[in-house]
């Protein structure tokens, strides 16, 4: 579990950085002879970097708070009363102080109990003036509050003009951040340096996504820890400045910064670090822990109450529905890199994770394209198909090491509006402002914001994956309305493996951000591979307006003459280290299992359908103890695969501890249970009681193994003959394997003893 933010900086390869935090300029003091050394310098006590350390080593991948990049020293300093006071010859002033926080990485400043009356100008900035804050007015002022950017090095620079004939103000420094973790000491974590795998958002793949991804932020929570966030639109359509963020990431968010656009112009990491725009406050709106929920809104640096437009700020679109999507983008910042984008092309699943109390609390994803998360990325938004938020960050395991992990966010649906939620614990009031009861939302553009008025939409796909077992195959999806003008009627275009499409003419009336259910007719499918592909076209008899929502497909597997096999997996406390894969005979791969949370309770029943054959079982533990609990673990887990109430094969919990990997085998056929190359054996009477005969096709010498489900060998008997009779030994009930090696082969077939 992780998700916390690492800006890396990484002075030593490059210390210039284009930025933008305030309304941009130059100090007033650019034009004064005196020299740096002039300037008051408040000296703050070095902190105990080796406790720091100690105790983010018990906190860091908990999914409990931020990402602690610094110590905050609280020094509630009047920076009027300390500063070095400077005439202009108009008569203006110049206070200038400077923060020295020694062996710092970086220093950042939380102003508390700040007024700036108009005229006046605050900036920050560092000793070689090549990196700097501001000009800060009032508008950046939350609350007597406002909380800079990172200043690299360890001095932090403050400057404060004051116009001739205007009130001083109040100007006090309530927290200094000695930033004591950075790109200069993980360097593994620099600028340019998370996972090699971590796919830059404007790669081709993220061409697309180029809306979304002017949606995301970073931001600094507690004035020493780092987050992401997501710009979010509410049905009002009109800029709200709402970020959607991780609620183990708050803190009092008066003081929050939000970066803006710190991305790489194209698919290469560039040598130096991308220009970026910061603004800092905001207020709370709603939290709540069970689905890891936080949404803030904006009060600092807005321009006519939203985003600056020059930030090309988008507010994205959403989606509350309980409907699993059919596939999912990330868009974050891995390890205090650059802004980065992750796929997953498979369907989310809703599941209990991350300890919370909640069922279905999160969306777990498991990342495709060779792209993942990585820690950092807390609070960052989870998009489904049609490019609508549907949760937010809230842990997991993936890296570029462990790219099968699987990452959890928590959702949006859970956050809507549960039992007994008010204004303060849920989204709906802030997000839906009007009441409309819209399921979702597309996003807001402020720089193009004509609405859309056609635009028919597919999502929800359901009844078309996993594996059909003597079952037809009946699709339904959700035909959605994202457009103002009311959808009377479409056009769905579908088909099977893309040969002889079919058409469905829908008609209706579906008011804007409204959804119905359509279900197409039922078909009976030969056994074999499919993949199912609707289309959505011609919507109120003329032109899409938004081409991105018009399509859906899902793959599955028909089988007919199948029998239903279950798997009964109980896990150890650690889910997330077990996989497991089922072959048939040809070694090819017909079912497979990951993903699994820790502390997962109970018994989970996989059902199977399967064709007459011997299959191989494979079961892995990444940590290579098996799926034995432990010391800090009282549940060892265990593996039975049953048929009609027997089981074939076992893990019991008295060989929980399997090392890295088990393989089971097993066979299905005629006499309950068939067998490999069945025309070379056959036994006889299979069920049985006490006796049975083997007939064998040729006369060689044949070693024939008796086994437990355990594998171990329970009797050995040799032969040349073509028929055996033989004898058993005293057996419990249950199912057994016989093992028959001549010189030219080795079979395996399964004994039910009753």
């Amino acid at each position: 579990m992780k998700k916390f933010l690492l800006l890396a900086f990484g002075l030593a390869l490059h210390p210039f950085f284009a930025q933008k935090q305030g309304d941009g300029g130059s100090p007033r003091s650019v034009k004064l002879q005196n020299n740096l050394k002039e300037i008051p310098v408040v000296s703050l006590p070095t902190p105990d970097i080796a406790a720091l350390r100690a105790e983010d080593a018990e906190v860091d991948g908990k999914g409990i708070s931020p990402w602690r990049f610094g110590y905050n020293h609280q020094i509630s300093m009047n920076v009027l009363n300390s500063a070095l006071v400077t005439t202009l010859p108009n008569g203006s002033s110049i206070y200038r102080l400077a923060i020295h926080c020694p062996e710092a990485l970086t220093v950042n400043l939380t102003f508390e109990k700040t007024n700036i009356p108009s005229g006046n100008e605050l900036y920050v900035y560092n000793e070689n003036k090549d990196f700097i804050l501001g000009k800060f007015t009032q508008k950046h002022v939350y609350e007597g509050t406002l909380g800079t950017e990172l200043v690299p090095g360890n001095t932090a620079i403050v400057e404060y003009f004051v116009q001739k004939g205007n009130d001083l103000g109040s100007l006090f420094i309530g927290t200094a951040t000695h930033g004591y973790r950075n790109a200069n000491e993980f360097l593994v974590k620099a600028f340019g340096g998370s996972g090699s795998c971590n796919m830059n958002v404007n790669c081709p793949d993220g061409f697309s996504w180029t809306q979304q991804r002017n949606s995301a932020v970073m931001l600094v929570s507690g004035s020493n820890g780092f987050c992401s966030g997501a710009l979010i639109n509410n049905t009002a359509n009109d800029g709200k400045p709402y970020v959607l963020t991780a609620n183990h990431c708050y803190s009092n968010p008066t003081n929050w910064i939000f970066r803006f656009n710190w991305q790489a112009a194209d698919c290469n990491n560039p040598a130096n670090s991308p220009s970026f725009q910061s603004i800092s406050g905001a207020v709370l709106r709603s939290r709540r822990t069970p689905s890891d929920f936080c949404l803030v809104e904006i009060t600092g640096g807005l321009e006519n109450n939203t985003v600056p437009l020059s930030f090309q700020p988008f507010f994205a679109g959403w989606n509350r529905s309980n409907t699993p999507p059919s596939s999912t983008v990330s868009i974050h910042h891995p390890a205090g890199d650059i802004k980065k984008i992750a796929f997953d092309d498979q369907a989310a699943v809703a599941v209990q994770a991350m300890s919370s109390t909640e069922a279905e609390s999160s969306w777990q994803v498991i990342w495709d394209r060779n792209t993942t998360t990585e820690g950092g990325s807390s609070g960052s938004p989870l998009f489904d198909q049609n490019r609508r938020i549907i949760g937010q960050l809230w842990g997991g395991s993936a890296s570029c090491s462990n790219l099968s992990a699987p990452d959890y966010y928590g959702r949006l649906h859970n956050s809507w509006d549960p039992s007994g939620s008010n204004e303060s614990n849920h989204a709906r009031t802030w997000l839906d402002p009007s009441n409309s009861g819209a399921e979702f939302i597309d996003g807001y553009d402020p720089l193009n914001a004509e609405p859309i008025a056609v635009d028919a939409g597919i999502a929800g796909l359901q009844g078309v994956s996993g594996t059909f077992c003597d079952e037809p195959v009946t699709p339904t999806f959700n035909l959605q309305n994202g457009g103002a003008e009311t959808l009377t009627s479409a056009v769905i275009t579908y088909s099977f493996n893309g040969t002889n499409p079919q058409i469905y003419n829908w008609s209706g009336s579906l008011a804007q951000w409204q959804s119905t259910q359509v279900t197409l007719p039922t078909t009976n499918l030969a056994q074999g591979s499919y993949t199912f592909t609707a289309t959505v076209s011609n919507p109120n008899n003329t032109g899409d307006e938004n081409p991105f929502n018009n399509s859906v497909s899902s793959t599955f597997n028909v089988i007919t003459g199948g029998e239903i096999v279950e798997l009964l997996l109980t896990l150890d406390c650690y889910g997330s280290e077990t996989s497991w894969e089922l072959q048939n005979s040809d070694n090819n791969s017909v079912y497979f299992g990951t993903g699994y949370t820790d502390d997962s309770p109970g018994l989970i029943t996989i059902p199977w359908c399967l064709n007459e054959g011997c299959y191989k079982f494979v079961i892995m533990d990444s940590y290579g103890d098996g799926m034995e609990g432990g010391f800090f673990c009282p549940q060892d887990g265990s593996v039975a695969i049953v048929f009609e109430g027997i089981t074939l094969t076992e893990i019991p919990t008295a060989q929980a501890n399997f090392g890295t990997q088990r393989e089971l085998t097993f066979c299905l056929g005629e006499n309950s249970i068939s067998s490999l190359n069945s025309n070379r054996c056959k036994i006889y009477p299979n069920p049985t009681q006490t006796d049975f005969k083997i007939e064998l096709l040729n006369a060689d010498l044949t070693t024939i193994k008796l086994r437990d489900l355990a594998g171990r060998i329970i009797q050995t008997w040799e032969t040349a003959q073509n028929l055996v009779e033989l004898s058993l030994p005293k057996l419990s009930a249950g199912n057994y394997f016989v093992e028959i090696t001549t010189g030219k082969s080795n079979e395996v077939h399964s004994l039910v003893i009753h």
